[in-house]
């Protein structure tokens, strides 16, 4: 997968502004005063805590992204995804990705893929005549 282009960040951010934008209007409903009127110019005060309560927002945004992101990273190793792809993935190396999901049951698959020595098990047990 390509990098984004910085406009396609940019409207990403946009996006994802909007969305925060939303939930704190959502989330703030009660707490609006139903008496101002659309001409209603907001004070410092609320100013601040509009853009506190957008922080909230986008806090809990980024841990539900990071949940989605190692729930994509548990279905991909179910598909065959080692730690070097999920690093890749991430921008990160592969011991990075180790660290950052350490119970994948990445190595324990692998291992059992690994090939074997030519002549099976082990060489100790054969014979050279």
């Amino acid at each position: 997968m390509r990098d984004l282009t910085p406009d396609e960040r940019q409207d990403m951010r946009w996006q994802l502004s909007t969305i925060a934008i939303g939930w704190v209007q959502r989330l703030e409903e009660d707490e609006l005063d139903a008496g101002r009127g659309a001409d209603h110019e907001p004070n410092c005060a609320e100013r601040m805590r509009t853009h506190l309560a957008r922080m909230t927002v986008s806090e809990q945004m980024r841990g539900l992204l990071a949940e989605l992101v190692s729930a994509s990273a548990e279905e991909a190793v179910q598909w065959g995804a080692g730690y070097p792809q999920l690093g890749a993935a991430v921008g990160a190396s592969r011991q990075t990705a180790r660290k950052r999901w350490p119970n994948l049951p990445v190595a324990k698959r692998r291992a059992a893929e690994w090939k074997q020595p030519p002549g099976g098990i082990g060489w100790a047990g054969e014979s050279w005549v």
